[in-house]
């Protein structure tokens, strides 16, 4: 961390930033300055709802979540070719150099925010922000030490630029964490009032995971993954799966009963419609042309595409295929939406046959039950084509994601008012499976994977979806997540985490595994060192006036 990382004092404009739903609204409109304003109930308030507002800026960009992995690999458009494939990656790299800058910022709006909590005016929720500030503080760290390893622990607010840090070790951020979110969770509320602030169970789901990442590290122990089964236990409450995939996703259903943290946005705090919102919908899947405007379609980057290793994880009895991609589009994309009463009347324009339905008897058979709709249908069978090239993919060659659609949304890249699910319920049973799968506790791991599973199972497909204890191994659980959690920015980590990383993207990231195949192993830096971690930012470490090294590899 640097003199660089007090651009953190972004704390400052950030009051002007727009916000998402109403408790998020920041606007300072007085011109009183903002050490006497944030004393304020009023200033205090809007100061903690910036901090919530910051998680906007780091999610901001994909690439750090879910470039380089088994399940997404460069479609049509490019990728930043460091983040993608290793080889390449430096401490130059802009989406690092991005994120690493992004937090730092939120972290700063956290410390002043925490800072101001004891010195603001009588306010009957100064606990509850404090649990609250502290718990994003923390979440940010976490994010932090899963890249890049130990980085500076920064708890002070700062008002003039401050050129030295130290970094501590990851064992000591882990322990910062912990510590921070348990205190957090004595403070926050067990149902919040206001939809999308911090609540017990959220904490919880995020303190199991913490634990759990932990315990894979060489200062973790058998303990962590204890910890991490009870509290994920302890955040699922005996609460089931109840919505159907479909409608956990469905657009305008973002605030269902098993989302337990998310990000917040809402039409009425964008002030351009075509850049204001989150891109979430926008990196994954093929680009459609550009009349989306006028022909119902949304944009899309074509830059994250699956893999034919994600495509061949499901099967004919998951629902979660049909909710994740479009299968059939047609003749308007949106009208899957607008039209959702009259979806068996319309005309088909495009099919994706999936692999259990593509032969041309299949496809024939399909065009034959309802020859009106379907006979001029473009019909895309499941082929080696889905996986999209930079070279090879025309528009709409591979099935479009469809599960995070916003069909309210312009025609752009930055267009969605969707709240993008950080945590939910789906998430924390298999963190509960991971736990107990690493305690050689087989038969709970399956149960609570096989509640994941029993709500994805089609109708009547129950018994075949699920599973036993002896099928229950970390490739199975990742296979899982890969099925349950695809897009939901969470697959780098996932992978960092098993320690599966470098085996599983050179089976299954096609660019990747090319260079393996020329004898390059892409990962292999600096002195042999694997880039598992992330480079820390030449620019933060050149501004620093501290000792602070390097990671291995670069």
């Amino acid at each position: 961390m640097k003199k660089y990382n007090i651009l953190s004092l972004l704390v400052v404009f950030l009051l002007s930033v727009t916000s998402c739903q109403d408790f998020l609204e920041e606007e300072n409109r007085s011109n009183i300055e903002s050490d006497q304003y944030y004393a304020t109930v009023e200033g205090y308030d809007k100061l903690v709802n910036s901090a919530y507002s910051t998680l906007r800026n780091v999610y901001s960009e994909p690439w750090v979540f879910m470039a380089g992995t088994d399940i997404f690999v460069e479609g049509r458009s490019t990728q930043p070719k460091g983040i993608s494939e290793y080889r390449e990656l430096t401490p130059e790299e802009a989406p690092v150099e991005n994120f690493y800058r992004n937090a730092y910022a939120a972290i700063q709006v956290c410390n002043t925010a925490l800072y101001f909590n004891d010195k603001t005016a009588a306010n009957t929720n100064l606990v509850v922000r404090k649990g609250e500030v502290q718990f994003l503080r923390a979440y940010y760290y976490f994010l932090l030490v899963q890249n890049f390893g130990g980085v500076a622990l920064v708890t002070e607010r700062f008002t003039e630029p401050v050129g030295q840090f130290q970094r501590n070790s990851a064992e000591e951020v882990y322990a910062f964490i912990i510590k921070e979110m348990n205190e957090a969770l004595g403070q926050v509320q067990d149902t919040p009032s206001e939809f999308g602030r911090v609540s017990k169970r959220a904490v919880q789901h995020y303190l199991a995971k913490v634990h759990l990442t932990r315990g894979y590290e060489t200062f973790g122990s058998r303990e962590d993954f204890v910890q991490a089964a009870s509290l994920a236990d302890a955040a699922i409450k005996g609460q089931a799966l109840t919505l159907s995939f479909e409608n956990l996703f469905y657009p305008g259903n973002e605030r269902n009963a098993e989302i337990l943290f998310s990000i917040q946005y809402d039409p009425g705090s964008i002030q351009n419609p075509q850049t204001g919102g989150n891109n979430q919908n926008y990196w994954f899947g093929p680009y459609m042309g550009g009349q989306g405007a006028a022909q119902g379609y949304p944009n899309r980057a074509y830059r994250l595409v699956p893999t034919m290793y994600f495509f061949d994880l499901f099967n004919q009895n998951d629902s979660r295929f049909d909710a994740t991609f479009m299968l059939e589009f047609y003749t308007r994309y949106y009208d899957y939406y607008d039209k959702s009463s009259e979806r068996n009347n319309l005309n088909v324009r495009f099919y994706y046959a999936p692999k259990w339905a593509s032969s041309p008897a299949d496809i024939a058979a399909w065009r034959a039950a309802n020859p009106t709709r379907r006979n001029g249908t473009h019909v895309i069978p499941y082929s080696p084509v889905w996986e999209a090239t930079n070279s090879t993919a025309l528009d709409n060659a591979t099935p479009a994601f469809k599960k995070f659609d916003d069909p309210r949304s312009a025609f752009g890249e930055n267009s969605s008012t969707r709240d993008i699910y950080l945590a939910r319920l789906g998430e924390t049973y298999l963190i509960a499976a991971e736990a107990y799968f690493k305690l050689g506790n087989n038969a709970t791991a399956a149960q609570r994977i096989n509640e994941v599973r029993r709500r994805a199972a089609k109708p009547g497909a129950q018994t075949l979806m699920a599973i036993t204890p002896a099928d229950v191994t970390i490739n199975f659980i990742l296979d899982e997540r890969a099925r349950e959690l695809a897009g939901e920015y969470h697959r780098w980590f996932d992978l960092k985490r098993t320690g599966t990383l470098v085996e599983r993207t050179r089976l299954y990231n096609r660019d990747i595994r090319n260079w393996f195949n020329r004898g390059i192993n892409p990962f292999e830096g600096t002195g042999g060192a694997l880039k598992v971690l992330r480079p820390i930012p030449s620019r933060a470490l050149l501004l620093n006036e501290g000792e602070f090294e390097q990671n291995p590899g670069y």
